[in-house]
């Protein structure tokens, strides 16, 4: 009996070392749309807000919208942890522990902090680290990147045009001070000082340095995020939980490359000189046909189906779910199998690094990801490269094997993808 009680707790509760996103709604034009908290942290550490409502038709980069909630301390701890600086926080936390309204929180940046990509699950570039990400409703997993721990932060600049007494909120590079810690409070009256806060609860959260809330403002017409008198209701979303994680199996937000074969050959982009109801996280464990879309970490591109030129790369803006989502199937025989109980939370783990063969089929057309054949001449010009293809049945050999890659690699692939963007923006 403890033990579902602690299950119950994992899921309907949030708790310290769990990954949340924050989300908000917005009217703009009479039309409501949803949105992220989100900073890049790399060449600007000021926050901004990335569009969910169109999910299925336009995946969102919720790769820099998730943050681990590292801490939660009553406000009269944190004060006494601050005014002694011969306390240590680490020894403040005591494991993960559920949030209490009331309390004072840490949000850390997971895209400064950890190692991985992107795995949405739902619907489905350069180097051959990909990305597999979901796309059930306006959910998706994240990118993690290995730099210094970043910290959401009020900040002591204002860029506000129209609110003067209104603070940036950005990444601070530590967590010394008040300036990045937040109280969590209930919006509902139904909710009280000292209640555990619920998965969906709306929520105010006020910076403890400056007594401010965290403000979504609409001025100018552009959207941002600021510290102001302002209210603004938020909802964290858990991404992944902190403490229910299956050693060596695959799960929503870690970089991989898929390897064909002996861990000789694995699945690359080409260079340019070459041409549901229930409560189920996107970052859980992944099962098999379960559908994602595969981003390229480099470059920020799907694969994708189109009918006349089959299987290549396209951008967010035309990487709708139908054509871009994938799944991965044990075999290619049609086995009718009993439908399974979904698990809540984090789910089953299933496949495992290594070890389960994976066949990778197109949701939509049912068509398999496999290998064109090589003509003699090619072989002869250099080394072997088979160009990856979408088939009705494929070769026998199809299968690959899911590797987690090195956190130096998806550092490197992140910071390209980042560095290109800033460029664009500085050539435009």
């Amino acid at each position: 009996m403890a033990e579902g009680a602690d299950g119950e707790e994992e899921i309907q509760f949030l708790r310290t070392d769990d990954q949340v996103v924050l989300q908000c709604t917005a009217s703009i034009l009479k039309e409501q749309i949803k949105l992220c908290l989100s900073c890049e942290g790399f060449g600007n550490r000021l926050c901004f807000l990335e569009t969910t409502s169109n999910a299925q038709n336009v995946p969102p980069d919720l790769a820099i919208c998730c943050f681990i909630l590292e801490q939660s301390l009553s406000v009269r701890a944190l004060q006494e942890m601050l005014s002694n600086s011969s306390v240590d926080e680490s020894s403040q936390g005591g494991g993960s522990r559920t949030l209490l309204y009331g309390h004072a929180i840490l949000l850390k940046h997971t895209h400064s902090n950890m190692s991985g990509a992107r795995l949405s699950v739902g619907a489905g570039g350069r180097g051959s680290a990909g990305t597999l990400g979901e796309s059930v409703k306006d959910r998706a997993l994240c990118y993690f990147h290995t730099m210094n721990p970043e910290y959401l932060s009020c900040l002591t600049t204002s860029r506000s045009l129209t609110d003067k007494l209104a603070f940036d909120v950005g990444l601070q590079e530590d967590s010394t001070g008040e300036a990045c810690w937040w109280t969590i409070h209930p919006a509902s009256k139904q909710r009280s000082e000292g209640e555990k806060v619920r998965v969906g609860d709306d929520l105010i959260l006020v910076s403890v340095s400056s007594e401010r809330y965290l403000h979504l403002s609409y001025a100018s017409g552009d959207l941002m995020v600021d510290a102001s008198f302002m209210q603004t209701l938020w909802t964290m979303t858990p991404v992944m939980s902190g403490c229910e994680l299956g050693e060596g199996f695959l799960i929503g937000g870690y970089v991989i490359r898929l390897f064909h074969g002996h861990m000789d050959e694995c699945l690359a982009i080409p260079g340019a000189d070459q041409g549901d109801d229930q409560r189920r996280w996107s970052g859980g464990h992944i099962k098999w046909g379960q559908s994602f879309r595969i981003r390229h970490i480099t470059t920020g591109r799907y694969l994708f189906l189109e009918e006349e030129k089959g299987l290549l790369l396209v951008d967010p803006e035309k990487a709708n779910s139908k054509m871009s989502a994938f799944c991965f199937r044990i075999s290619k025989e049609k086995i009718e199998v009993a439908q399974k109980r979904d698990v809540e939370g984090m789910g089953t783990p299933e496949i495992k690094y290594g070890e389960s063969m994976c066949f990778v089929q197109h949701v939509s057309s049912g068509l398999w990801l496999t290998y064109a054949a090589v003509d003699a001449k090619s072989a002869r010009l250099g080394p072997l490269k088979r160009k990856a293809i979408l088939h009705k049945e494929g070769h026998m050999d199809d299968a690959l094997t899911v590797a987690r890659s090195q956190t130096e690699e998806s550092q490197a692939a992140r910071m390209i993808f980042s560095t290109t963007g800033l460029f664009n923006q500085f050539i435009k």
